[in-house]
């Protein structure tokens, strides 16, 4: 082989060095101009090297705003926030923690046997779930939403392979009570992946926006905060409920709905003077905790599922005949049935009962006595006086989704058919607006349930609930004769709404019934049962301080033999709670008044005794020793109530002037004379003077005056 030269080796290994030293001066420099341009300019390619490099330390953290609480008008909790646990069971036996422990359920019987203590499933379910051959499982409804309670009481039981995950949630400390007002809400899921609480009924849907209040953003770099958007909790709510009231509704119709098993209910009671409406509910309800209860029952009936209203309605009619001139009380008409263009209207009280007055038409509930009035007012007018009251609108109350009802309107029958309730679908708070009117004169009050709205964090009031006036449909004089005539309904021996007296406890009402048949596949039911009854109230009558209105469709038992003795059931005692715990001129201190017992006492002693504990005092009789008093020993009632006293002998005419209808109608009743009465109010003047002789044959007119 033939040698190189080492000289010639020599000279080209110096070459190639050379060339390689230029190349690498020439990169060395081509990128100490880059990154000079670079270090000037800070950017590349058209990339700001400074953002890219702020952004790769910044991150982002979205702030879920707490969510508003609702209070009741005393400041009780009804609805605030709480958090709640999914679980679940990790079965794979790979997952272990670091020093080797396991992850995963070690002991299924052990596991199955202790949850079963807490969560609402058997523990051989809970066994069957952990032998599955999955990664991990999950134990359906049972496991979801659990309080925070129940989590704490698992992880005390340290148990292998349980695990959970956290999230916000609603709690309602009352459960069903005023559900449906209340509310109820969901889970949405975000676009940044995090659940928001949002309203999907009542209170908690129609004041969402300000309950939800506003998410915030914290940005930071490092461990630096670079900036941040503040966080908005949601607003506190404040409703017009009295919890007192509203826990007696809710237990009497509980009690109502058992003895009658209705398909629906509702009852609700306003202040007439405000619209601030202190206790409603209806059934069937729901209870909101309890994430399986079936939506179908989520619809609102106060303003939602507008219905034909029946005889309630003939207050409404009253008050437009009365207005326009066109109601004669004392004019008669033949009861039973009526034709219009062929069609008929019957009398709900059975066959023809002969002539009668309109007057005794309206306490007796007659459909044909209405029918013709309608047609007295005329067709036009009377749907004039439908809008003047409001119906076929919105109340505009505050809850959303709220029916403005309906109306059937082009036929002569159906014009009359409107004038007691049928033909005509209205909702419970249209009902009670309308007869805001009666109750206040002739100013119609508009319901409302936010007493206000604040804000959590500094209390400043953002919303404020105040009373509205929506209208002046009728005169004052129209309102005060209709509650005079609804004074019938419950005084009267056929009234319809006796069994809803209170003159016992020494306050008047006004009130109307009304029995409305269902209307099916353009057929109208002919039960009793099958039908929607109701009641409207003014109490106290002469200055009515709140309206009740209750309506029940289709009792499928009537353990008093018909419906209104059990709805009566409920309504006395929440509107004596109602009016004797009032702040208005109707608070009494008489309701801790205890009567005494003068059974065995002469009559000047038990009058001496009866006027010492604060009552009034009529005497049937002259002679002798008391026999009877009207109102039991020792139960509390009411100051300044009338005792009438009972002993033998003759009766003289006690002095009347001051005493209300209600007394003198009791007292009349007591001895069997007949009283006869013009005007409303309390009593200004007596035919009879006070100490003549009152026998069963005597007539006595009273003349009666509204207190100044």
């Amino acid at each position: 082989m033939r040698r190189i030269p080492h000289k010639k080796i020599t000279k080209n290994a110096k070459t190639f060095g050379v060339l390689l030293l230029i190349a690498t001066t020439i990169v060395i420099l081509g990128l100490g101009v880059r990154l000079f341009i670079i270090a000037g300019n800070k950017s590349v390619d058209g990339h700001n090297l400074t953002k890219a490099t702020r952004e790769a330390f910044m991150g982002k953290q979205n702030i879920i705003a707490s969510r508003g609480k609702i209070f009741d008008s005393d400041g009780q909790v009804l609805a605030e926030n709480t958090t709640v646990y999914n679980m679940y069971a990790i079965l794979n036996k790979n997952q272990k923690d670091t020093d080797g422990k396991p992850l995963y359920v070690t002991d299924k019987a052990k596991v199955a046997r202790e949850l079963s203590k807490v969560i609402n499933l058997k523990e051989k379910e809970i066994y069957k779930r952990l032998s599955s051959k999955q990664f991990q499982v999950e134990f359906g409804t049972a496991g979801k939403n659990l309080t925070i309670s129940q989590h704490n009481k698992i992880e005390k039981m340290k148990l292998s392979g349980i695990s959970f995950t956290s999230h916000q949630a609603r709690t309602y400390p009352n459960d069903q009570m005023a559900s449906h007002l209340i509310g109820n809400v969901n889970m949405v899921e975000g676009s940044s992946g995090q659940s928001t609480i949002s309203g999907i009924m009542g209170i908690e849907a129609s004041e969402n926006k300000l309950l939800s209040g506003k998410n915030g953003i914290k940005s930071y770099q490092g461990q630096k905060t670079d900036s941040s958007k503040s966080v908005k909790n949601g607003d506190d709510v404040y409703l017009t409920l009295d919890s007192s009231l509203q826990t007696t509704l809710e237990t009497r119709m509980d009690t109502f709905v058992k003895a009658t098993k209705p398909t629906a209910a509702v009852a609700v009671l306003m202040e007439a003077k405000t619209g601030r409406i202190v206790a409603a509910t209806q059934r069937p309800n729901f209870n909101p905790n309890d994430k399986s209860d079936t939506p179908t029952v989520w619809s609102n009936l106060l303003d939602q599922g507008a219905f034909e209203p029946g005889s309630t309605m003939k207050g409404i009619t009253l008050a437009a005949a009365i207005d326009t001139g066109k109601w004669q009380p004392n004019a008669t008409f033949q009861s039973g049935t009526y034709l219009i263009d062929g069609k008929e209207v019957t009398d709900s009280f059975g066959d023809d009962q002969g002539q009668m007055t309109y007057r005794e038409g309206f306490w007796r509930s007659s459909n044909v006595a209405f029918a013709k009035t309608e047609q007295k007012i005329g067709a036009q007018t009377w749907k004039n006086y439908l809008e003047k009251f409001k119906f076929l609108q919105s109340t505009q109350s505050g809850l959303n989704g709220e029916e403005a009802g309906s109306i059937s309107f082009s036929y002569a029958i159906d014009q009359a058919n409107t004038a007691f309730g049928q033909a005509i679908r209205v909702t419970p708070l249209q009902m009670i607006q309308a007869y805001s009117a009666i109750a206040n004169n002739g100013k119609e009050i508009r319901p409302y349930f936010i007493d206000k709205i604040v804000n959590s964090s500094t209390g400043e009031i953002v919303k404020q609930g105040k009373t509205t006036t929506v209208g002046h449909p009728i005169k004052a004089s129209t309102a005060k004769q209709v509650r005079k005539y609804m004074i019938d309904v419950v005084n009267k021996s056929d009234g319809t709404a006796k069994e809803f007296d209170l003159s016992d406890y020494g306050y008047q009402i006004a009130a109307k019934t009304g029995t409305a048949q269902i209307s099916e596949n353009g057929q109208y039911s002919q039960t009793y049962k099958d039908a929607i009854h109701s009641v409207m109230v003014l109490a106290p009558e002469k200055n009515p301080k709140y309206i009740f209105y209750m309506a029940v469709k289709q009792p499928s038992k009537l353990p008093d033999g018909d419906i209104q003795p059990t709805m009566s059931k409920l309504f006395k005692p929440l509107m004596l709670q109602a009016l004797n715990d009032s702040d208005s001129a109707v608070k009494s201190k008489t309701t801790k008044q205890t009567v005494p017992n003068v059974v065995g006492q002469s009559i000047s002693s038990a009058k001496s005794t009866m006027t010492k504990a604060g009552f009034r005092v009529a005497v049937v009789g002259s002679k002798g020793k008391i026999t009877s008093q009207s109102l039991l020993a020792n139960q509390k009632s009411l100051t300044n109530q009338l005792v009438i006293l009972t002993a033998k002998g003759n009766t003289y005419m006690p002095n009347m002037i001051g005493w209300s209808l209600v007394d003198a109608q009791t007292f009349a009743n007591k001895i069997g004379f007949k009283l006869t009465w013009k005007g409303s109010g309390f009593i200004s003047g007596q035919s009879i003077a006070e100490n003549q002789l009152i026998v069963k044959s005597s007539v006595v007119s009273i003349a009666l005056k509204e207190k100044e």
